[in-house]
């Protein structure tokens, strides 16, 4: 497995790791302080298991020494080894107050997901038996992570002390609801998880109702970027690809993309009316993206999540039929 080992500054160091995830190289940051602590851990899957540990390691700070672990977000590719790493030394493992649930009970929480999701299938103009048989059967995401107790949740603002190094806490959800970025204030430094990459735009949650009230996690997104938008950052550090070194373009660049497409979904409907998949497979048409099973269902939450905002915004209606939604231009 390919990995490549960065100095980012003084006591800070960027794990670059290939897995075979259709994501980009994951990366883990260790920060070589008091307390040693490792932000994210990757997944628990086939030579990754083996190589981060044995990296960890080789920088002379086996999983046993690893005194703090910062989840930035529930998925497996960032928490996936963490109760592994926690059983080796008994590092306090810290998550945002909302991830208590789904890191706590990772596998427990993932079943519940695939059932709600199954069931707002057919909102989405999909049949409900054919995404259970297809799409959102048992998955390798089941497997790639373990839940792990956490020992401190954290809120907003919230600072993890640390020599030198004191992180604050930034509660950014929208590709997840418990996401968080991590604030180096002095050092202008950003831990961003997945908030924010250097060349592709996350994939915004659908929050469960035992999460939110609000279904889609689209427009908590685009707030988590306006509330990002004032820090002062000299480079962000990413949960997955390379770093970014103009923070503030990128902000600006990710918040026109969304524009766009709120502009492109709401020509889409056009004078007639919709459904979501319809939608995405206009979308997915107009990116020039395949009709993989993947891409339709990360396509469809992020269409959802684009209704959400122009319903919101009253630019789009929706009628219920049956238990299918129907989108046209208001």
């Amino acid at each position: 497995m390919k990995r490549e080992i960065v100095d980012i500054t003084g006591g800070i160091r960027k794990l670059h790791f290939e897995i075979p995830y259709t994501v980009q190289p994951v990366n883990l940051y260790l920060i070589e302080g008091e307390p040693v602590t490792l932000i994210d851990t990757g997944p628990i899957m086939e030579e990754v298991t083996e190589t981060i540990p044995r990296t960890l390691s080789e920088l002379g700070h086996p999983p046993a020494s690893i005194q703090r672990i910062i989840v930035t977000h529930h998925h497996p590719d960032h928490m996936g080894l963490a109760a592994r790493f926690k059983a080796e030394g008994g590092a306090e493992v810290v998550c945002h107050r909302l991830g208590l649930g789904p890191v706590g009970s990772y596998r427990e929480e993932a079943v519940r997901l695939r059932e709600y999701l199954i069931g707002m299938s057919p909102l989405m103009g999909l049949d409900r038996e054919l995404v259970k048989t297809t799409a959102l059967t048992s998955s390798q995401w089941d497997v790639v992570a373990e839940g792990v107790a956490v020992d401190r949740p954290v809120e907003e603002g919230d600072i993890l002390e640390g020599e030198p190094f004191d992180l604050e806490v930034i509660h950014t959800p929208g590709h997840s609801i418990d996401h968080i970025c991590l604030y180096l204030r002095a050092q202008k430094l950003l831990f961003t998880g997945d908030m924010l990459l250097n060349t592709i735009t996350p994939n915004p949650d659908m929050y469960p109702p035992w999460q939110s009230e609000q279904r889609s996690g689209l427009p908590d997104y685009i707030r988590s970027l306006e509330k990002l938008r004032g820090l002062d950052v000299r480079l962000a550090l990413p949960g997955h690809g390379d770093c970014i070194e103009d923070f503030s373009r990128r902000v600006e660049e990710v918040l026109a993309h969304h524009d766009e497409r709120l502009r492109f979904i709401e020509g889409a409907l056009g004078d007639g009316e919709k459904t979501v998949i319809e939608l995405t497979f206009d979308m997915l048409a107009d990116i020039e993206a395949e009709n993989t099973v993947e891409n339709i269902f990360l396509g469809m939450r992020e269409v959802f999540g684009h209704l959400v905002i122009l319903e919101s915004e009253r630019r789009v209606g929706s009628e219920l039929r049956g238990e299918t939604a129907y989108y046209s231009v208001s």
